[in-house]
């Protein structure tokens, strides 16, 4: 058995090496290309698009395994034709991503990483760094699963009201009812074709004038030029990003069609822009590994933990 592991860190290597060693697994670390034809498992991260052109490289191939829960970046069909199951990690960060937002509704409604660069040159004027306070506020989130749950609940300690739009959950309030009435709405759900720019120019003049958007769950969730063009009319008093529509581009240094949209977005005043990181903690990231190593081990033995819908 062969294992190809994409975007491993130091940490990885040095974890996966061992674990599978000891299951008697050969460990490669590297990006899927003509270079490993004998692979049987590819192990990838959520940057890595995982296509027909990966999956021709590694013609052995038998488990695509994503090392997230979201899989909106592996071809389900092109898997399916070849036999090829894909397995993602189910729970490894939802107490983590829920911190990570509740860190960036602060960070955007208190001005904090202002404060902060001005503080670095000795500025230590108020003005224009006035905030609002959370207790009292409605915060509205996009998504009633574990992330979402998690974030309802950190937003209850600050004495926030919650509620959720999920079509999945019976209780749920409606998209435009939960847009009008939220000071915050977080996008917490996954990336589907129903998902995909839910938050438009169609939808952002539903959301209360001077409201804030945070995003941490999928880039394309969110229509870039939109959002822009929300912001600039001073409809939406800002916006957190951890995830950007072509993003990949982004971190590879290539422009594409949403290059000019972005560079707007992570340029503008009222707009805090992360790479992406709201997954990643120490602890998160070892479960990430133990999952993997987990569907690695029952593969050995014949079996296919936690396959994707598809």
């Amino acid at each position: 058995m062969k294992v190809l592991v994409a975007s491993a860190d130091l940490q990885d290597t040095e974890f996966f090496g061992k674990v599978l060693a000891d299951l008697g697994v050969e460990f490669c670390p590297g990006p899927p290309n003509r270079s490993y034809p004998e692979m049987h498992v590819l192990a990838v991260a959520h940057q890595h698009r995982t296509g027909v052109a990966e999956m021709d490289f590694l013609p052995k191939l038998k488990v695509v395994i994503t090392r997230s829960t979201g899989f909106d970046h592996v071809d389900l069909e092109a898997a399916k034709r070849r036999g090829i199951a894909v397995c993602n990690v189910p729970e490894y960060g939802s107490v983590t991503v829920a911190e990570f937002t509740m860190g960036l509704i602060l960070s955007l409604t208190r001005h904090i990483p202002a404060a902060v660069a001005n503080s670095r040159i000795g500025k230590f004027q108020l003005g224009g760094l006035q905030g609002i306070d959370l207790a009292g506020r409605h915060l509205g989130i996009v998504g009633h699963g574990k992330i979402g749950r998690h974030l309802g609940s950190i937003a209850a300690g600050f004495g926030m009201d919650v509620s959720f739009f999920d079509p999945f959950w019976e209780d749920s309030v409606p998209f435009e009812k939960l847009l009008g009435q939220s000071d915050i709405v977080a996008l917490c759900c996954p990336l589907t074709p129903e998902t995909h720019h839910l938050i438009d120019a169609r939808t952002l003049p539903m959301m209360r004038p001077r409201a804030y958007l945070v995003n941490t769950a999928r880039g394309a969730i969110v229509e870039g030029a939109a959002l822009l063009s929300a912001l600039d009319s001073g409809h939406l008093a800002g916006a957190a990003l951890d995830v950007l529509e072509g993003e990949e581009a982004i971190r590879d240094g290539l422009l594409d069609e949403f290059h000019r949209v972005n560079e707007a977005l992570m340029r503008h005043p009222q707009v805090l822009v992360t790479p992406h990181l709201a997954f990643d903690t120490t602890e998160a990231k070892q479960r990430i590994r133990q999952t993997t190593v987990e569907i690695i081990r029952a593969f050995c033995e014949g079996q296919i933990l936690h396959p994707v819908p598809g």
